[in-house]
C-alpha cells in the first residue's frame, strides 16, 4: 500500500496531536486529568490509523478495526481496574479513569461505524 503524504495530512495531524496529548499526560501524571489526556491520546492515534485506512483497501480497514478493538479493550480494562483500585484513596482519579474508559469505548464504536462505511463506499 503506497501512501501519498500530501493526501494524508489529516492523519499526520492526528499523529502529532496524539503525541502532544501523550506528552501532556506525562507532564500531568499525578493529577486526575492525566487519565483523560491518555484516553484522548489513544483516540487521536486510532483516528490517525483510520485516516490512513481510508486511503487503502477494505482489508486494511478490517485489520485496523481489529487492532483498535483489542487495544481499546485492553486499555479500557486497565482504566477500569485502576478506577476500582483507587476508588477509596482518590475518588477524582477513579472518576477520570472511568471517563477515559468511556472515551475508549466510544472510540471503538466509532471505529466500527467508520470501517463499515469504508467497505460500503468501495
Amino acid at each position: 500500500m503506497r501512501i501519498d503524504l500530501r493526501k494524508s495530512s489529516s492523519a499526520s495531524f492526528l499523529v502529532i496531536l496524539s503525541m502532544g496529548f501523550a506528552a501532556a499526560f506525562i507532564m500531568q501524571w499525578p493529577k486526575p486529568t492525566a487519565m483523560v489526556l491518555a484516553g484522548i491520546s489513544l483516540l487521536a492515534g486510532f483516528g490517525a490509523l483510520l485516516a490512513f485506512c481510508k486511503r487503502g483497501e477494505h482489508k486494511y480497514a478490517l485489520q485496523a478495526r481489529k487492532a483498535i478493538f483489542i487495544t481499546s479493550g485492553c486499555f479500557g480494562l486497565a482504566f477500569i481496574a485502576l478506577a476500582w483500585k483507587q476508588r477509596q484513596a482518590a475518588p477524582a482519579f477513579s472518576s477520570a479513569s472511568l471517563v477515559a474508559a468511556a472515551l475508549l469505548g466510544l472510540g471503538a464504536f466509532a471505529a466500527f461505524i467508520l470501517t463499515k462505511s469504508i467497505g460500503v463506499h468501495r
